[in-house]
């Protein structure tokens, strides 16, 4: 892979400054996008992104940038790590910008639906990036809790496209000796398992919050992915995909982490504190609050049962009580766990 390869990289949270820090480190020449000039000028300045991640050092070779006249203009590669609710609103921002540009590929890196359109992000990223970028969108997921990986503790991860031609490129340019990049062509799977695996870590957050133990958490995150499995399958996806890393291994470090931002939201709300509050002290988004509403949707246009998801959206929209909302699960009419057709 040539060295001279030039990232953009739009949001410098958590995830988009341990992207940009991981690939400097690999030699290329990093552009790190920060939305706020003051925040911006402060990130520059110390060369560290203290909110996000820390003491965590940025390289010479990642130019903070917050004027959009100083974008690279011979991008290789463009990643967005923004918010799902905010992805539409930052292309729209950078529209001008980025119709100037001709990289080789568009890599999104958040999980969720957006709101309202419930669309995966890689069908927002299409309809809302120039024509000609538009055809060059890719996905990466797969376990990535940014603090281990900044850490340069050994991770796996997943990149995902309907154009095969670019799958190959990213793979080898997005691979570290300690992040390992694997392909899959199931962009609805890999995109669904990332976005539902956040409501089902709230749902293990809340069992946590109840001070409930393993047993209660294998449970739930064996029939959480049942219940991603389900979903996943009715929306495209393809079966297999939901028990690899971006469903099944997603999953596991997302409900386990003591550090997950949905686990957390879940760990808060189960210990009484208002849905609304609690995303505000966790200060980063939990991706599966959103989720959660796009998802229960879906599932009631379309009549796909998800009992824990339907408990989850009662409890963060309808201020259902927790650890009623357990009983009513573990009081379900009696099934097979496997139904056999």
């Amino acid at each position: 892979m040539d060295k001279k390869i030039n990232v953009v990289v739009i949001g410098a949270g958590s995830w988009g400054t341990t992207l940009s820090v991981m690939l400097a480190e690999k030699g290329y020449h990093v552009f790190l996008w920060v939305r706020d000039k003051k925040s911006a000028d402060l990130v520059s300045c110390k060369r560290k992104n203290e909110k996000y991640t820390g003491d965590l050092l940025l390289p010479s070779n990642i130019t903070i940038f917050n004027n959009l006249k100083e974008i690279c203009r011979y991008p290789d590669i463009i990643i967005f790590a923004v918010p799902s609710h905010a992805l539409r609103e930052v292309v729209g921002y950078l529209y001008d910008y980025l119709d100037d540009l001709d990289a080789k590929a568009i890599v999104n890196a958040a999980k969720g639906l957006e709101a309202g359109t419930h669309l995966r992000l890689s069908e927002v990223l299409a309809k809302a990036l120039p024509p000609g970028l538009a055809q060059r969108v890719a996905v990466l997921s797969g376990p990535n809790i940014s603090s281990e990986i900044a850490r340069k503790l050994p991770s796996v991860s997943i990149i995902s496209s309907n154009n095969k031609n670019i799958l190959g490129f990213l793979q080898k340019g997005l691979s570290t000796d300690y992040f390992r990049v694997y392909t899959n062509h199931d962009l609805a799977g890999v995109e669904l398992g990332g976005a539902v695996k956040n409501i089902i870590a709230i749902a293990a957050g809340i069992s946590d919050g109840l001070g409930y133990g393993t047993n209660t958490k294998a449970s739930l995150v064996t029939r959480g992915l049942h219940e991603i499995t389900r979903f996943g399958i009715k929306m495209g996806g393809r079966p297999l995909t939901f028990s690899g890393i971006s469903g099944m291994g997603d999953l596991i470090t997302t409900c386990f982490n003591l550090r997950s931002r949905n686990r957390i939201l879940g760990q808060r709300i189960a210990q009484g504190e208002k849905p609304g509050r609690a995303r505000k002290e966790i200060a980063m988004v939990a991706e599966g609050y959103n989720s959660a509403q796009s998802v229960y949707s879906l599932c009631r246009n379309l009549d796909i049962d998800m009992p824990i998801t339907d408990s989850v959206y009662d409890i963060l929209y309808h201020g259902a009580d927790p650890r009623r909302s357990v009983y009513k699960l573990m009081a379900r009419k009696f099934k097979p766990e496997i139904e056999v057709r």
